[in-house]
């Protein structure tokens, strides 16, 4: 699926504007790219990194934020295979 089709990518900039938890910007780091073609994607064309302080900010951003509620419905039904999704925390020094 070629992530220009759905227009994933000029969304998720969009939406980047508007991330906020109680009016106040709660995601450290957002990023989308498209993946280079290569076997090893295993089929993935995009690339996107959300980077959070903590826990309770991820799952804010999974469960409640209405900006990502409206970027999922954008590739509901459209994306295959489903999306991958990684969690972790960060490396300690």
């Amino acid at each position: 699926m070629d992530v220009r089709r759905l227009g994933l990518l000029g969304c998720r900039q969009e939406y980047e504007l508007t991330i906020s938890q109680d009016g106040k910007p709660y995601i450290i780091q957002c990023s989308a790219t498209k993946a280079i073609d290569d076997p090893r994607s295993q089929g993935y064309n995009l690339i996107a990194m959300t980077v959070f302080s903590s826990l309770d900010d991820m799952k804010y951003y999974d469960e409640q934020d209405e900006a990502h509620a409206a970027l999922k419905a954008v590739g509901k039904g459209k994306v295959d295979p489903p999306p991958m999704v990684i969690y972790s925390e960060a490396a300690s020094a």
